[in-house]
């Protein structure tokens, strides 16, 4: 069964409230990071290794809240609401 225009357009606001949430949790991921090479400071010969980490983490923290926020508040209401309709 293809998507309704109303299905198409909350999957498209969903993915952009994914987005949105992934960059919050990456940030947030990132923040204590950045405040212990704050405290602590980096070494010269370690700042490419510090920065690789530190999209790692972001990145990380954008792909496990990304998909979930994604799953969560865009496809499982459109399943759900096409099983239950299905069930009556």
């Amino acid at each position: 069964m293809p998507l309704s225009r109303r299905e198409k357009l909350w999957i498209a606001v969903t993915g952009l409230t994914a987005c949105l949430v992934g960059a919050v949790a990456a940030c947030l991921a990132l923040q204590p990071e950045l405040e212990a090479q704050f405290h602590g400071g980096v070494l010269d010969e370690d700042r490419v290794w510090v920065f690789w980490h530190n999209v790692r983490v972001a990145a990380t923290g954008f792909v496990i809240a990304g998909p979930a926020a994604f799953t969560a508040l865009g496809l499982l209401p459109i399943l759900l609401r096409r099983l239950l309709y299905r069930a009556r």
